[in-house]
């Protein structure tokens, strides 16, 4: 049963350490930004390659 437990430990610390996306975003895109109302809106960034990115406003 302790066994159970410390693998149990161990799954939950560090089997999520991959789901960290490492996208980059300039300053400029943050919390609290401005944006135009009715205009186009034109994000960019970096991330490794093959890697999915979804954007979401609101």
């Amino acid at each position: 049963m302790r066994i159970l437990k410390a693998l149990l430990l161990l799954f939950t610390c560090f089997g999520g350490l991959n789901t960290f996306a490492q996208v980059k975003l300039p300053r400029l895109i943050s919390d609290g930004m401005v944006l135009q109302r009715d205009k186009p809106v034109h994000i960019w960034g970096w991330a490794s390659p093959g890697e999915k990115v979804a954007i979401s406003i609101g």
